[in-house]
């Protein structure tokens, strides 16, 4: 994708599309089975992963209990003064609640502290791993070289969670069964120790089910999974009770108490109110515009936020990527998607742009901050996940080549976000995918290097391509995609011009965006209510009003009297209901005749464009794009993902397994 330079170098990369797929295909064989010979090194030369380490603690830990079980005193704890059975002369009994005199019941005994023992090391990665404010410290130290604090953080909670909630339920099963055997069921009434596992094993499934399994998952709103999870802390409580010994308080109680301070640091040091936030309802997402507060500050490639809207409720906070205002650096933008009760609640509030307050916890580090270790990144997107790659696209794209992949249902968000001015990387691929029914409505152009394509794209395709296209400074084949935006299909045309468009239609393309996202009635009780008329009328004041808060292109006060005096059918000076409903079923109608001109204009040119291929500069012989992937280090390049699409992640895991390419991925399912 290069910029216009002329309608003639057009058509020259459309003639050469051909050729230039076929040998774009080619290298593409080349770059695939090159980076696949990187694998071997790769693996010799990275460092463990973090769940590997914490796995190799764990493994230590069931080798000490071995020992330590079936060892004599004073090593283990095997004696000869317990009243032992079945003709064994060594036998298990430091207190009744560990008793073992039989081989079956010290088998029983085994397990059961196997599985304690291998929750040692987990223990404090559940709590560390949420010390959101010490992770955000820890990144800027040299450990992070060590520990990807953003990347690894969430995974190795999840990791750590469902580890612990297997092992607990096999620790308590073994006691159960070996107290069964011994008629000693009363513990779990009348012993701490029984007292406190037992609220562990009812509790331990109601923490770590509704967060691990898909089912649930779906089928659990967001606000009580969450609910759940925070009964975590009563478990901690007991297991801290939980044995006489007083390392299993230390080893949980003290990481539970770093936890703590980093909450209160978090809620009372790194919270902050922005008193007049600007929110904007868009079809099935809500965008809030804000001032940054005092000693707020996205470093990097961007972070996220907990947001806390005290007029929607009080009591929650939830997690949003963040993004810097691409016109302002003193303002940062959140976009919240229309999925779960809350943020249904928080869309359906904002009839209108209002303007209110909201309190923010953090920022904290994305997952994205490790785009600062390639050259290369491939930032793939889908919905509202476009937000963590703006914010990475903006800080990052002088000094790193920034390619973007964003596959969108939601016309009014892509609409929006261009409208706004979102920021891409001159030097690099922004590929489009859109999925939606409506016709995309645009107020300006699309920069030169941003493409819109109608479907979803094959994603270990076009990541080999990019990375072929990019490096070998071929032709960027899209041949299997149709262009689908308007500013290319009606200007690139050799002495083609565009149309000129009256007022109406102006008008309406504003009220295609706002009417998939407020109803008439909103829309005419927004107007009204800027009128002082009452209920039942609208005045020049009021439409000036309405059209200057919601509408974003902007009309002098001669176009706003014309548009009013059309919509004054009677000519009394106001616009009753009956006048409104009538002249937005009037401008409907002459849009949809409009854009069914376009189509039929479309049709009858047939537009070469529609299969494109998309380069940045001049193509290089195949010679030459051999000895550049020959070169190419997969290391070099790095795929991160926001969205909430498992297929999509999916795919992205299969193309970085494949390809060796490292991948991250910022999402808050939690």
């Amino acid at each position: 994708m290069e910029p216009n330079n002329g309608n003639s170098e057009d058509k020259m990369r459309l003639t050469a599309a051909a050729a230039a797929a076929a040998s774009s295909s080619s290298a593409k064989k080349k770059v695939s089975a090159n980076i696949k010979g990187w694998k071997q090194e790769k693996f010799r030369t990275s460092l463990p992963s973090t769940d590997r380490l914490v796995a190799f603690f764990m493994a230590f830990c069931v080798l000490f209990v071995a020992i330590t079980s079936f060892a004599p005193e004073p090593v283990g704890l095997l004696s000869t003064n317990c009243p032992c059975e079945d003709g064994i002369q060594q036998c298990i009994c430091p207190r009744p609640t560990v008793e073992a005199l039989t081989v079956f019941q010290m088998v029983c005994l085994a397990n059961s502290r196997v599985a304690a023992y291998a929750c040692y090391p987990l223990y404090p990665v559940l709590c560390l791993t949420m010390s959101r404010n010490l992770l955000a410290w820890l990144q800027h130290t040299v450990i992070v070289e060590y520990v990807p604090f953003p990347t690894c953080a969430h995974h190795l909670h999840k990791w750590a969670g469902t580890c612990v909630g297997i092992l607990v339920l096999w620790h308590g099963l073994w006691h159960l069964i070996r107290w069964g055997v011994q008629n000693n069921m009363q513990f779990l009434v009348d012993h701490p120790t029984g007292i406190t596992g037992l609220i562990m094993i009812v509790l331990t499934p109601v923490i770590v089910c509704p967060m691990r399994i898909e089912y649930l998952r779906k089928r659990i709103s967001f606000e009580i999974r969450k609910f759940l999870h925070y009964t975590s802390w009563i478990w901690m409580g007991a297991l801290c009770f939980h044995a006489p010994k007083r390392n299993v308080f230390w080893i949980v109680g003290t990481p539970l108490v770093i936890y703590w301070v980093d909450w209160l640091f978090g809620l009372l040091i790194n919270t902050r109110m922005a008193p007049s936030a600007r929110f904007v309802r868009l079809e099935s997402a809500v965008m809030i515009r804000l001032k940054k507060p005092k000693g707020f500050e996205l470093k990097g490639a961007g972070g996220y936020c907990y947001l806390c809207v005290p007029w929607i409720t009080k009591l929650e906070w939830h997690a949003f990527s963040a993004f810097k205002d691409p016109h302002n650096d003193d303002y940062v933008c959140f976009c919240i998607a229309k999925a779960g009760g809350w943020t249904r609640k928080l869309h359906e509030e904002v009839h209108e742009p209002i303007d209110r307050r909201i309190w923010l916890n953090g920022p904290y580090p994305s997952p994205f901050e490790t785009a600062l270790d390639t050259d290369n990144i491939i930032s793939v997107a889908s919905g509202i996940g476009i937000t963590p790659a703006l914010s990475a696209i903006k800080s990052l794209a002088d000094h790193r080549k920034m390619h973007l992949i964003w596959m969108v249902r939601d016309a009014s968000l892509l609409e929006f976000m261009f409208d706004f001015g979102i920021v891409v990387d001159d030097d690099a691929y922004t590929l489009i995918f859109y999925t939606g029914k409506r016709e995309l409505v645009f107020q300006r152009p699309l920069p030169y290097n941003v493409w819109v394509f109608k479907g979803r794209p094959d994603l270990d395709d076009l990541v080999v391509s990019i990375i072929t296209a990019t490096k070998s400074g071929q032709e960027l084949d899209m041949s299997d995609y149709e262009e689908i935006i308007e500013h290319h299909v009606d200007h690139d045309l050799e002495g083609a011009t565009p149309a000129p468009l009256n007022l109406e239609h102006e008008f309406f393309k504003e009220v295609t965006r706002l009417t998939s996202t407020y109803s008439i009635d909103e829309l005419f009780r927004a107007a009204v209510n800027r009128s002082h008329l009452g209920t039942r009328f609208i005045s020049y004041e009021g439409l000036k009003g309405l059209i200057e808060d919601i509408f974003v292109r902007k009309f002098s006060d001669d176009q706003l009297r014309e548009l009013f005096e059309q919509a004054d059918q009677n000519k009394s000076g106001t616009i009753s209901r009956g006048e409104f409903d009538s002249f937005m079923q009037h401008l409907q109608q002459r849009n949809k005749e409009h854009f069914d001109q376009i189509r039929k204009t479309r049709q009858q040119q047939k537009y070469a464009s529609s299969k494109v291929s998309i380069s940045f500069g001049p193509t290089v012989e195949e010679e030459e794009a051999d000895k550049v992937v020959q070169v190419e280090r997969p290391d070099h390049w790095r795929l991160l993902y926001c969205g909430g699409s498992a297929p999509v992640v999916e795919a992205l895991n299969k193309v970085s397994a494949e390809h060796c390419i490292p991948f991250s991925i910022e999402s808050f399912g939690w």
